[in-house]
């Protein structure tokens, strides 16, 4: 029975250390699994999550730029509308303050020729004036020589003829 005794006390010592020996070597695979997973998973996907948060940093941070430069952009469009339509507006006055003073020189062209064409119109009537005037007097005189001869029935010497004609001229510029 001692024997037995003994062979109980070492199965409870073996068993005892086999359960020591078991929980080791699961501390172990745990340690060597936890390592394991730390190593083939967990630091992986630790970067992985950095890489995609610098990603994000980045995108936002690219965003926000553009941003700030498409407000930038909107402030000097809206500068350089205000400026073309100033621009536009100081072309449009100078277009019309040069229409204007075309329209006045043409006017003030015109009313030049106008007033040429009515001296030389003018001159032309006196000119023409002056000759009828003097075609009547030699027709005068000619009916005046035709109609002393006549009554007179005989020549008259030039010296009579311009007597006459005084005479005549005369009296018709009192009528």
């Amino acid at each position: 029975m001692l024997m037995n005794f003994y062979n109980a006390g070492l199965a409870a010592n073996i068993g005892d250390l086999v359960e020591w020996e078991s929980l080791v070597c699961h501390l172990i695979a745990l340690i060597i699994l936890t390592v394991g997973l730390y190593l083939l998973l967990f630091r992986p996907v630790k970067r992985m999550i950095k890489e995609r948060q610098d990603k994000i940093k980045k995108i936002e941070k690219e965003n926000s730029d553009l941003n700030a430069e498409v407000r930038q952009m909107k402030e000097s469009s809206s500068v350089l509308l205000a400026d073309a339509k100033k621009q536009a507006a100081v072309i449009h006055e100078n277009a019309v303050k040069s229409a204007n003073q075309k329209a006045d020189e043409i006017v003030s062209d015109a009313r030049k020729q106008a007033k040429g064409i009515v001296e030389r119109a003018e001159a032309e009537i006196d000119e023409e004036r002056r000759n009828l005037e003097s075609d009547i007097e030699q027709q005068i005189t000619d009916v005046s020589m035709a109609v002393a001869r006549k009554i007179l029935a005989r020549d008259i010497s030039a010296a009579d003829d311009k007597k006459l004609i005084e005479e005549s001229l005369a009296q018709w510029s009192k009528e």
